[in-house]
């Protein structure tokens, strides 16, 4: 007869953490990474957004910035062309206070960077999660995002953005970080095409 008790059976392993740090005092920010990116348990609205993937991809099904701006030059020749809409999305993130670890400025510096990093990962996720499968993202900088919304126009664009905002705020609140998140969107128009609309956004960004 088959033991069947627990010491008999095979452990299950674990699933790896998406997002680790690196220190024992960061455990708390980790924990709330790990709960962020596996959303909510019970949500199932019509409408509602995607649950997290069992496991995530490192580069986040992200684009790079020479594909990005590839993509962004193929749908501003279609946009033209068949006169359809399209919006360009600018994120951008930003930590509110410094970082000290010790009297080393390279040292919190580093840290600083670090920490960019290590949020860069859970707000491209959320932007991918949040977008459709046509649209395109791409982190351009260390801390912005470029989104690409085909056959979207600016008002429409705004419940994309809202939502974004939404999950990431909801994320540094919960995680007691301290982010700043600017959002910016500018779409194609009679005087304005896609890659004028991509100048208008990081020039608001800017500003």
């Amino acid at each position: 007869m088959p033991d069947d008790t627990p010491a008999s059976q095979p452990a299950r392993s674990r699933r790896p953490r998406r997002f680790v740090v690196r220190h024992a005092d960061d455990q708390r920010v980790t924990d709330k990474i790990e709960e962020f990116l596996s959303g909510p348990r019970t949500r199932h609205r019509t409408g509602a957004r995607r649950a997290a993937p069992a496991t995530l991809r490192t580069d986040l099904s992200l684009d790079t910035r020479t594909d990005f701006l590839a993509a962004l030059q193929r749908e501003a020749a279609r946009a033209e062309r068949y006169s359809r809409p399209a919006t360009v999305v600018a994120v951008e993130f930003a930590l509110d206070e410094p970082t000290r670890i010790g009297p080393s400025a390279h040292a919190a510096r580093r840290n600083r960077i670090e920490q960019v990093d290590r949020l860069a990962g859970p707000i491209g996720y959320t932007l991918r999660r949040e977008a459709r499968e046509s649209d395109r993202i791409a982190r351009v900088a260390p801390s912005r995002f470029h989104v690409l919304l085909p056959e979207t126009t600016e008002a429409d664009a705004r419940g994309y953005v809202e939502r974004a905002r939404h999950a990431c705020e909801v994320w540094f609140a919960g995680a007691a970080i301290p982010v700043r998140l600017r959002i910016e969107a500018a779409s194609t128009g009679r005087d304005r095409t896609l890659t004028e609309a991509l100048a208008v956004v990081e020039e608001r960004l800017s500003a």
